[in-house]
């Protein structure tokens, strides 16, 4: 029984749309167009994010020893520190941390040649083997600082805390362009279902009259905006895929070149969501605009 009723408002909602051809059209690919522009939009966020995480997660310490430390006790720490196993550990002597200073200044490397001690401490190069976030850095910054014989940690606190700031800024910028394009979205649905209700308001007026409850004359209303938002959805995740299939495998080495990370994907599962959210936003929106006409 209730298929039979759902399959009769669907019809009815169906019939209604194509007599209504050119508004529904516009309604249709106007919600296409938003859910397409905010589906991009989110990928391209989701890629900005998987960027900003892969920069952030490759994270290397340097641990500057004490000057007076001997190097038997620093290749003792260096050694306890590969035992744990998920640390790449490289010590590094004054002498050859002198070396690299000469050779990354170049030719003004000679204004070393007249120092008569060498004024670089030992140091201990740590590389996680495993990506870390910025918080689990510095809780391993932290951990590492703790260990006798260390002078000081570099692990880049000032570059992770941007990359943090950018990301929270990224998620509000997103969550807002988000909700603009689905409000411009439930704005259409609404006026173009207003037009409808305008439209048929003597038949509404009859139905009323002869005892049509509000929801018997909202239903078929309500059907044909779930009909176009998922019309419109189903033109979104098509392009989306259209896209994905053809334009993002030729920037597919772009991004790997950029971040070392593969370029966005939807996936089925998303396109299914995105087909519901677009019949859950012509829903709601046919019911905003029959709501202010039956309180009239």
């Amino acid at each position: 029984m209730i298929a039979h009723v759902a399959f009769r408002l669907s019809r009815r909602a169906a019939v209604n749309l194509w007599r209504a051809r050119l508004p529904s059209l516009v309604s249709v690919l106007t919600i296409g167009l938003a859910l397409f522009i905010g589906t991009a939009f989110v990928l391209g966020l989701l890629t900005a994010r998987s960027l900003l995480t892969s920069w952030g997660a490759q994270a290397s310490m340097t641990l500057y020893l004490d000057p007076a430390l001997a190097e038997g006790r620093a290749q003792q720490i260096a050694q306890q520190l590969r035992a744990r196993g998920d640390l790449e550990v490289q010590y590094v002597p004054p002498a050859a941390a002198l070396q690299r200073l000469r050779a990354d200044l170049g030719e003004l490397g000679s204004a070393l040649e007249g120092l008569t001690q060498n004024p670089l401490p030992p140091s201990l190069e740590i590389r996680p083997r495993q990506p870390l976030p910025g918080a689990a850095a510095r809780v391993l910054a932290a951990e590492m600082g703790e260990i006798e014989g260390v002078r000081d940690v570099e692990f880049g606190r000032e570059w992770l805390e941007k990359l943090e700031a950018l990301g929270r800024g990224l998620r509000a910028f997103g969550a807002g362009a988000l909700l603009a394009v689905i409000g411009a979205a439930l704005l259409v649905v609404a006026n173009t279902i207003r037009l409808a209700v305008y439209a048929r308001r003597d038949e509404i007026e009859i139905m009323k009259l002869v005892g049509a409850t509000d929801g018997y004359v909202r239903a078929p209303f309500l059907m044909e905006g779930a009909l176009q938002g998922l019309l419109g959805a189903t033109i979104a995740v098509g392009a989306v895929f259209g896209a994905q299939r053809w334009l993002l495998p030729r920037a597919a080495q772009a991004f790997e070149f950029a971040a070392g990370v593969s370029a966005p994907h939807l996936l089925p599962l998303h396109g299914a969501a995105i087909l519901a959210g677009g019949a859950l936003v012509g829903f709601f929106g046919s019911w905003i605009a029959v709501a202010r006409f039956l309180k009239t």
